[in-house]
């Protein structure tokens, strides 16, 4: 088809993809080389519920393959905002805080969801310490941007994450890696592929990994500061009961473990005036500071824990366990599939920071419990129709020990105010879905989808923040309390072929995020958010397949969105919680390009640009400040990826890999509404080079690494009076051997 037969729209979109492909760039999609034929290899996805080539699938996506993820050196989810755009990752007290175009969940709490959906293997994984695990032999990462109402459900107004593990097959096979870097970083992992018989086929996997804490002590030199000390497994057991069904067990085990997650003071990153004080709180200090300004101290001031700590036992010491049944039978008009998973999270924890300039203690121990059943039809056939149905059913139990002390001096003497938590919460959630394609045309498909969700939430604490009078086991503040909701989202949509190699594609969708309750009883409830998007964008293989590249414009029209802070009813620290309110209305336009590049069979160049333009409409955050119009936080302006590779081919058959690449961000904020306080973390490149030597049988692998070359620290979440911040320049060697 002639370039005059593209819409305006199209043109536009193909041709910034083309001037994006020209720019050298850093790896954003799971699309492999064939080194023999010169091509970009198609991947297969199954964002959709049903497998499908990633350049037919009609939604913003980026998959990052297992080659990937080792080139790049990511071995945990946070990695992840390196490969993909518009995807900002942090943590918060070891807890995964996920950002898609600027929309986020800021409350880590036990009655807090996320905004992303969270899934290993098609199973939702509900806790947020919980996703910083399981991160091991994987083939591949879907990040799908985009509220996923339809076929994802609730808490996707952000987007979907699905972690793919490497499933058994039927050749045997093993695979032994290591890897040794600063800070007294050790990681080993192992494989093992073991076809048993004609019917089942084991593969099991393991992983460890150490890292001695990448923060100066400062006045701490006796508290154990925030490390790492991991393990993780997976078994997987695959039956090919017959040739038309298949049972695929799975058990999981992860583990945290290391010394307690440790902020770093305010006034590392930003100089001001100091509030939300007590009257004899220490000079410079605070959980606030008034209008800050950015002062660049260095990458060793920065990671410095400027202010005393108090917890000496300080330590980290999650599990987390799952065990997953995936059921298929062809029907022959369609796919059954019944999906069961269950999940066990044990957290015990000892944290140390600082709440109004003083040491702080926060005890966390506690257990979540969740089991999801999903019950699926594919279609199948060749027809012009193809379809998706489903229900769904959600059931979790959290509860929480939880007590925070803070050790306050004064000029009268010194005390400690304790805040203690009994909590207990149960969410239930069920669903039932559906969503076809019908091609209207051979090259022209409409998509439309429905989801009912009916969502229930109720929580007590017989303690509340206010420790009991003895002989009473709760306290006046004490509560009760149930919330419940329901939604039905949505999404319409169309696709076209443009000519066999590229596709255009244009939807309307709808996300939602269930609402909840507070643990102050005065702070009440708060409602469901609800997220349209409208999504334009071409997807294009040029040149032979040796040039891959995507193009997206979006709209969001996001509605009470929920934000999180603490609040003080008095300047008594006991009077003190979470608190998660509903904004006023906000907009978030952007763009984004992927490219991937084949200049040479050695030589690769891969780019990304994402623009995001998230704004306010009309909010007042609290009594005295407004941010109407201001920017949304954690939704840098652009983020602009670059980097190339290179392979030399050796005389003796093995070859060298070099790989460069950097990401450039323009800068975001990260706020607390209750004190009106923004803090804006200014632009910042980070870098990263490897280069890899491989046998000529394939087998071995050794590679040299640097992450972070500039060595620039940012800040990725914030607690009262600290920020929790990005990792430093670390560098080393992995090497790996199949067999």
């Amino acid at each position: 088809m002639s370039q005059q037969q593209l819409t305006p729209l199209s043109q536009v979109l193909l041709a910034a993809g083309l001037v994006a492909a020209s720019l050298p760039g850093w790896a954003q999609d799971a699309n492999t080389t064939d080194r023999k034929a010169g091509v970009i290899q198609e991947v297969v996805v199954t964002a959709q519920k049903t497998a499908q080539p990633a350049s037919k699938t009609p939604v913003a996506l980026s998959v990052v393959s297992a080659d990937d993820l080792k080139d790049a050196g990511i071995t945990d989810a946070r990695g992840l905002a390196e490969v993909t755009p518009n995807l900002q990752m942090g943590q918060e007290s070891g807890k995964l805080q996920i950002a898609i175009r600027g929309v986020v969940s800021l409350d880590m709490t036990e009655k807090g969801d996320p905004s992303a959906a969270f899934n290993v293997d098609g199973a939702y994984v509900a806790r947020f310490e919980a996703q910083m695990g399981a991160f091991l032999d994987l083939d591949r990462i879907e990040v799908l941007r985009g509220p996923q109402g339809t076929l994802y459900g609730r808490n996707a107004t952000a987007g979907a994450i699905n972690l793919i593990t490497a499933k058994p097959a039927k050749l045997f096979g093993a695979r032994i890696e290591g890897e040794i870097g600063n800070y007294g970083a050790r990681r080993i992992e192992g494989m093992i592929n073991v076809p048993i018989n004609d019917v089942l086929s084991l593969r099991a996997a393991a992983s460890k990994t150490q890292r001695d804490t990448y923060l100066n002590p400062g006045p701490n030199t006796d508290i154990p500061l925030e490390s790492k000390s991991d393990y993780a497994g997976r078994v997987h057991l695959l039956a090919k009961i017959s040739a038309d069904s298949s049972l695929l067990l799975t058990a999981e085990t992860s583990h945290q473990g290391g010394n307690g997650a440790t902020p770093v003071p305010m006034g590392n990153f930003f100089t001001g005036t100091y509030i939300d004080r007590l009257p004899f709180s220490p000079p410079d200090t605070g959980n606030n500071i008034q209008n800050p300004v950015y002062i660049d101290r260095g990458s060793a001031a920065q990671r410095t824990t400027g202010l005393r700590f108090q917890a000496t036992d300080a330590h980290r010491d999650n599990d987390a366990h799952a065990l997953r049944a995936e059921y298929k039978r062809s029907l022959g008009f369609a796919e059954l599939t019944y999906q069961l998973a269950y999940m066990k999270s044990q957290v015990d924890e000892v944290q140390n920071g600082v709440y109004f300039g003083f040491p702080f203690r926060g005890e966390v121990p506690g257990t979540a419990e969740s089991t999801s059943h999903e019950l699926r039809l594919n279609s199948q056939g060749s027809g012009p129709l193809r379809w998706v149905a489903g229900a769904y059913l959600f059931d979790e139990k959290v509860h929480r020990d939880t007590i925070y002390r803070t050790f306050i001096t004064a000029p009268f003497g010194s005390f400690t105010v304790t805040v203690p938590f009994n909590v207990d919460v149960r969410n239930k959630s069920k669903a039932v879905f559906g969503q076809a394609t019908y091609a209207l045309q051979p090259e022209t498909r409409l998509t439309m989808g429905l989801r009912y969700t009916k969502d229930d939430k109720t929580g007590s604490d017989t303690l509340a923040g206010t420790p009991a009078t003895p002989p009473a086991t709760s306290s006046p503040a004490a509560y009760s309390t149930g919330v419940a909701f329901s939604n039905t989202s949505w999404k319409l949509g169309v696709d076209h072929d443009l000519t066999p190699g590229t596709m255009v594609f244009g939807s309307v969708a709808t996300g939602y995020k269930a609402g909840g309750f507070n643990d102050q009883v005065t702070a009440g409830t708060y409602k469901p958010e609800n997220l349209t998007a409208v999504e334009l964008g071409v997807k294009s293989k040029l040149m032979q397949d040796r040039l891959q590249l995507t193009a997206s414009l979006f709209h969001y029209d996001y509605k009470d969105m929920q934000l999180n802070s603490v609040v003080c009813r008095t300047n008594d620290p006991s009077t003190c919680g979470s608190v998660t309110t509903n904004a006023a209305s906000s907009k978030i336009n952007g763009a984004e390009i992927e490219s991937r590049w084949l200049v040479s069979d050695n030589g690769q160049l891969r780019a990304s640009v994402a623009l995001t333009d998230a704004k306010f409409g009309t909010y007042k955050p609290n009594a005295t400040d407004d941010w109407s119009g201001q920017r949304l936080d954690r939704a840098p302006r652009s983020v602009v990826s670059l980097g190339y590779s290179h392979r030399f081919n050796l005389e003796s058959g093995a070859d060298i890999t070099a790989t460069v690449g950097t990401r450039l961000n323009s800068g975001y904020t990260i706020s607390d509404p209750a004190a009106g306080v923004r803090y804006g973390q200014p632009s910042f490149r980070k870098s990263d080079a490897s280069l890899g030597w491989t046998s000529p049988d394939q087998k071995t692998q050794v590679q040299l690494f640097v992450k972070n070359i500039e060595d620039k620290i940012t800040i990725e979440s914030r607690v009262p009076g600290s920020f929790f911040i990005g990792d430093p320049r670390t560098y080393g060697v992995r090497a790996s051997y199949s067999f």
